[in-house]
């Protein structure tokens, strides 16, 4: 499966706005050539990357950092990609999009009924995944949080993590 990225070193936008400049996003793939390449495309976005290949990876990375997106493939090694899903759901409301082989009807239904966000194909265009990003995290902006009924026993804010 060849992801087509031929214009990866051309900017997509002039200058990165302000949603991009902070916007942090973890690229969950096993394939490591999509994983490259597309981390070098959201960040010459304007976006920073941090990518993983599996679900034990994405468990780290999302305990030692702040991520405002993710873009996750459910078909990784060892894990299901949509359990992984699920389980944010339970205990995040960070945005997922689902970038997978899987296109069929009941496959985009499936991943958006377990808590994802938004849901792409492979083959892709970055272009189109960009724009998605893009219009997810608006949207989340704009969206009012959840309150914590417990209260909140930790804080986040830029790269920090406060652990009341």
């Amino acid at each position: 499966m060849v992801v087509r990225m031929e214009r990866l070193e051309r900017r997509v936008s002039g200058r990165p706005g302000a949603l991009t400049e902070r916007a942090r996003i973890l690229i969950v793939d096993d394939d490591r050539e999509i994983r490259t390449r597309l981390r070098e495309y959201i960040e010459k976005s304007g976006f920073r990357a941090m990518c993983v290949s599996d679900g034990d990876e994405t468990r780290r990375a999302l305990r030692h950092t702040h991520f405002d997106l993710m873009v996750l493939d459910p078909m990784l090694p060892h894990e299901d990609g949509l359990d992984i899903c699920r389980s944010l759901r339970a205990t995040s409301d960070i945005p997922i999009i689902i970038l997978t082989a899987l296109c069929d009807e009941v496959d985009r239904i499936v991943g958006l009924e377990v808590g994802a966000d938004d849901y792409l194909a492979k083959p892709f265009n970055p272009r189109e995944l960009l724009c998605r990003i893009k219009a997810v995290l608006r949207r989340t902006a704009l969206a009012p949080r959840a309150a914590d009924p417990m209260g909140a026993s930790a804080y986040r804010f830029a790269d920090w993590r406060l652990d009341t």
